[in-house]
């Protein structure tokens, strides 16, 4: 039996398998049916010529994109994403390959011209926002690539677009992938260029374009105490202490990240930018409690960084701190402290947070224990807590899940709920169940007298009752 051939792949190895009179002919019937990917051809014959061609070929381009004010309707909307693929593209791929430095300018060009391109297009798929963003890093690249000459031109380019606030993000964004490529001699530069003109005025709401830069660039020269400084002098309500104390621990400076650990910082309205989403930026800011904790280990002071654990944990239950409270617990002082923990939760006032923590830590004995114990206190309204519990204790925990099914249940039925009728009646087919295994009802009221005292008041809800089999309820 011949043996079938291998399959080509869609790579550089199956496309030189075509041969290049195909690929021409293809690459032909391609551009004659699509604008976008012709335009794209036309830059790559443009750029053997050199920098001049394919320079005027994408200035061209780039004229019309920000002369035109016309609303792009939504039949046209994935023909103008192609368009701006096709630039894009073109800026880096053909251009950048030609001379990075210039194809870099029409890049921040192309960037910067976002917030045009956004009045005039919906772009609630975020497909525009996407290729932009894919813009921004590859800013970053053809920065690398540009001769030092070029480099040292680079902020000129980009410092008058971050005046002011950049509410789309994708000027900051570009920014600060470009300065992480830079050299140190342009960044120093470039970063005394900015502090000259860093003004905030009094009661702003927003940071600046400019500080988000100035911090990539204290980072990208490892200029820690420069990064401070620019925090230092921020409004307070627009500091982030939490980012300079953990660098601080970072670098092993305890001393100094407790101070700013410890520094108030106000609340503020939150503000995500669509670059900044797009591009995954967006970073949560580190827990001040935990970093804290950790700043006083790093200071050899374990009672203050243990007491603080102990505090964290008592406030909201929180197991990862209860936790490292553990593990930084002396020999044989862990069971101690864990039925130290066990017993706190047990007398907590909140019975859904203590039933979360028990289910988190894992222990579902002492969580279902505690389920029964206190079998008045459930609330169906928290039925994204209580219904995976109840799902985790039917196979070992039956009598558990039986007053949890119950709580559900009776919110379903007791609200009216409609469209939760069937899920009700999954509910009460799963408590018959329950109850005829050994320990289903251990502690609790029987199954026929629950449904009973269910039909009793709540009868009337024949939508409900209309598909629960009467088997279900046995006798009544």
């Amino acid at each position: 039996m011949a043996k079938a051939a291998k399959k080509a792949k869609l790579d550089k190895d199956g496309l030189t398998v075509l041969g290049l009179d195909r690929l021409v002919q293809i690459a032909l019937d391609e551009a004659a049916l699509n604008p976008s990917f012709k335009k794209r051809l036309n830059a790559a014959l443009a750029g053997i010529g050199g920098a001049a061609g394919v320079a005027k070929l994408i200035d061209g381009r780039l004229a019309m994109l920000e002369k035109s004010r016309t609303r792009i309707r939504w039949q046209k909307e994935r023909a103008f994403g192609n368009d701006l693929e096709s630039i894009s593209a073109s800026i880096v791929k053909e251009f950048g390959a030609v001379d990075p430095g210039m194809a870099l300018e029409r890049l921040i060009r192309f960037v910067f011209g976002y917030d045009g391109v956004a009045e005039r297009v919906n772009d609630s798929s975020g497909r525009i926002a996407g290729i932009y963003g894919q813009a921004c890093v590859a800013a970053g690249r053809l920065a690398q690539a540009a001769s030092a000459e070029q480099q040292a031109q680079i902020p000129v380019l980009i410092t008058p677009g971050l005046q002011g606030m950049d509410y789309h993000g994708f000027k900051t964004l570009l920014a600060v992938r470009v300065a992480a490529l830079l050299s140190p001699d342009t960044l120093k530069s470039w970063d005394e260029t900015l502090a000259a003109t860093m003004k905030i005025p009094a009661g702003t709401s927003f940071l600046p374009a400019i500080v988000y830069v100035r911090r990539a660039i204290a980072d990208a020269r490892g200029d820690l105490d420069g990064y401070a400084a620019i925090e230092e002098a921020l409004p307070e309500p627009l500091r982030e202490p939490t980012v300079v104390a953990e660098r601080l621990l970072a670098a092993g400076r305890y001393a100094e990240a407790l101070v700013w650990v410890r520094k108030n910082r106000k609340s503020r309205i939150g503000f995500a930018r669509r670059a900044e989403i797009q591009s995954g930026d967006l970073k949560p800011l580190p827990d001040k409690d935990r970093l804290e904790a950790a700043i006083l280990d790093g200071l050899k002071d374990r009672p203050a960084s243990q007491a603080l654990r102990w505090k964290v944990f008592e406030q909201g239950l929180d197991v990862g701190m209860l936790r490292e409270y553990i593990a930084k617990a002396g020999d044989f002082e862990e069971f101690e402290a864990l039925d130290k923990a066990f017993a706190f939760v047990e007398r907590h006032d909140n019975p859904h947070a203590a039933l979360r923590f028990y289910l988190a830590w894992p222990r579902l004995d002492l969580a279902a224990r505690y389920v029964v114990a206190k079998a008045g206190a459930w609330e169906g309204e928290f039925h994204e807590l209580l219904l995976p519990a109840a799902k985790a204790f039917e196979g070992d925990h039956p009598a558990a899940a039986t007053v949890l099914y119950r709580a559900l249940l009776g919110r379903i039925v007791s609200r009216g709920l409609l469209e939760a009728y069937g899920d009700g009646a999954d509910y009460l087919a799963t408590l018959s169940a329950l109850a005829a295994r050994p320990g289903g009802n251990d502690g609790l009221i029987s199954h026929d007298a629950f449904v009973a005292g269910l039909r009793k008041e709540h009868g009337r809800r024949y939508g409900f009752w209309e598909l629960v089999p009467p088997q279900i309820y046995r006798s009544q």
